[in-house]
């Protein structure tokens, strides 16, 4: 009754690293870890549960305290690929009360997403990304896992139905401001796009997962702006110092990740910390004390009687596991309450084209590359085409029977990359750039749209001004 009465959400997202079908060779105590965030899930609606950071909005400022005894009501988890550390996760969450779960398919080995929640499933859905990287980029994993935004509809009491996506971005590009970053940025176009229906059917969304983009990026300016959608750690947390200040060298590991949000590349991960010794003593990530990579994002329909409001937004899952001494996963899980009051939402500023500019110049600098780099894959196909006539002439001539065998293995080697440089040059260029000029010819029905409107705007602007002068 108590949670009935005070309307409130709490929710949790945990990218869980590389619990994968095909990388769980490289994935660190893979089975003992998941052990442990099912355990950890399994009681975090227990008194004894471990103690989180925490900061609450009050009229005077930010009080910080733990907070325990307080299930969570939904769970977003990434990188969950194996569906036996599903399973295992999900049958434990049920002692936390989270009785109902999806797990979600998409690529050749899975999207690695899955959602776990106390009250009942209504519907759910799955969206692969149409641009997750590239067939040849085989090492990153990204095109063949299928990374998507999976949603699920759930029916709260006294509230109603609440849209919950999860999703997990595109890793390569730096923020998004580089063409190696342009899938992430039509990514981020495609997710707000979801959102946005979503909160058009009359339903309180939020969107969770590992976003890869940090807050300042053009991907999560994107998203926010262009779904409408706002930021539970911006929304509880004062702003935090510039790297370069005093008051931020001032600041402990500890403080510096509360401070920023520091999902990821933390000091105080066991995983982040090997890579973080490498970098140079003044790269900003070094600096800052890791990046803010997970979000926990939402909004509400304006004409809805009850409006989602952050309360408080907490790190989780910061300490190594005890029994391993390792971190539960390369990233800090984040948790947010929210209570559903009749205050309406303030949203973020609307899309403009100082915003969009950028985004678009990126989009068609990678459709560029994408018809270059397709280009030269089908002249390597039709070279490695011609190797393979060459190298049978050759094996024909009575002098060279002898190497037979060299020219029969270098003729499948040949066959083999010049069937590959066709299905990456042809079908997955053609793919590509058909997909990113989908995208741009939105970004620029959207500039048009606004420019427009400015200048109505201003028109009116004018005649108003020029009929109160006379």
């Amino acid at each position: 009754m108590q949670r009935q009465s005070q309307k409130r959400l709490k929710v949790l997202s945990l990218n869980c690293w590389r619990v994968s079908q095909g990388l769980w060779l490289v994935a660190d105590k893979r089975r003992q870890r998941i052990k442990a965030i099912a355990d950890w899930i399994a009681h975090s609606s227990s008194p004894l549960a471990a103690s989180s950071y925490s900061s609450e909005r009050h009229a005077g400022g930010i009080e910080e305290h733990g907070e325990v005894g307080e299930g969570y009501d939904v769970v977003a988890l990434q990188e969950l690929w194996v569906r036996s550390d599903y399973e295992h996760v999900a049958e434990r969450a049920k002692e936390a009360g989270l009785v109902h779960s999806r797990f979600f398919y998409s690529g050749a080995i899975g999207s690695g997403l899955a959602i776990l929640s106390r009250y009942p499933i209504v519907s759910a859905f799955v969206s692969p990304y149409p641009l997750n990287g590239f067939p040849l980029h085989f090492i990153e994993g990204d095109f063949f896992a299928g990374k998507a935004v999976c949603g699920v509809c759930i029916d709260v009491e006294g509230v109603g139905k609440v849209d919950v996506l999860n999703t997990h971005m595109y890793a390569p590009g730096g923020e998004g401001d580089t063409i190696t970053g342009a899938h992430r940025v039509a990514q981020a176009w495609e997710l707000a796009r979801i959102a946005t229906e979503k909160a058009e059917r009359g339903r309180h969304v939020l969107v969770m997962g590992d976003f890869n983009s940090q807050p300042h990026s053009l991907v999560m300016r994107l998203i926010t702006t262009n779904g409408s959608l706002l930021d539970s750690f911006a929304e509880t947390h004062p702003p935090p110092p510039s790297i370069t200040s005093a008051a931020h060298r001032a600041l402990s590991p500890v403080e510096a990740m509360h401070a920023h949000g520091i999902t990821c590349d933390s000091p105080l991960n066991t995983y982040s910390a090997p890579k973080l010794r490498k970098k140079r003593s003044g790269d900003e990530v070094v600096l800052r004390g890791g990046k803010r990579l997970d979000y926990i994002l939402y909004r509400s329909p304006a004409d809805s009687p009850w409006q989602l409001r952050a309360e408080s937004t907490s790190l989780e899952l910061s300490e190594p596991i005890p029994s391993l001494g390792v971190s539960y996963s390369d990233h800090f899980a984040l948790s947010t309450t929210f209570s559903f009051t009749q205050q309406q939402q303030k949203l973020p500023d609307p899309l403009t084209p100082d915003l969009l500019s950028p985004a678009l110049s990126n989009l068609h600098g990678a459709y560029r590359a994408s018809l270059a780099s397709s280009r030269f894959q089908l002249r390597v196909f039709l070279g490695c085409l011609a190797a393979a006539l060459g190298l049978t002439v050759a094996s024909s001539f009575e002098p060279l029977r002898a190497l037979d065998w060299l020219f029969t293995l270098l003729g499948v080697v040949a066959g083999a990359g010049g069937a590959t440089f066709l299905y990456t040059g042809f079908l997955g260029g053609s793919w590509e750039a058909g997909q990113l000029r989908n995208v741009i010819t939105e970004m620029e029905a959207e500039l048009q749209r606004i420019r427009i409107a400015r200048v109505d705007e201003q028109g009116r602007m004018e005649m108003d001004d020029g009929g109160w002068t006379r």
